[in-house]
């Protein structure tokens, strides 16, 4: 997704064109982008035990959260944001610019069985 100018608040600097309608001025540069948050209940098991545990190849140490879910209930993936108990934020005022930096998660891993899914989640550091 394209990267937009903002004001030394962090707003959007939008123009006007022939139609009047207002335009965000764009960079030039391009980031990842995210679609509109999508709700969805799920079982959120933060990780514990030792150290050298491993689950799936991955050192406890390495994520912070487990994430269970019905198979297929939910459209996420290694590319994945959470937001458990943060709002989500937006880039804009109109509400269109997901702010990733607001979300709680990444999801690190996505380990399917035969009825369920297990998302390895990471926290974001904000």
């Amino acid at each position: 997704m394209p990267i937009y100018e903002t004001d030394e608040n962090g707003n959007i600097i939008y123009y006007e064109d022939s139609d009047g309608n207002k335009i965000p001025m764009e960079t030039g540069e391009y980031t990842t982008g995210y679609s509109q948050p999508v709700s969805f209940f799920g079982n959120i098991a933060m990780s514990g035990g030792e150290v050298d545990s491993v689950e799936f190849g991955i050192d406890v140490s390495g994520y912070d959260a487990t994430l269970v879910v019905d198979k297929g209930t939910i459209p996420i993936d290694e590319t994945s944001l959470i937001w458990h108990t943060s709002e989500v934020g937006y880039k804009d005022a109109e509400k269109t610019i997901v702010d990733g930096s607001t979300a709680d998660y990444k999801v690190i891993a996505v380990k399917p069985s035969l009825n369920t899914t297990k998302y390895i989640l990471g926290r974001i550091t904000k």
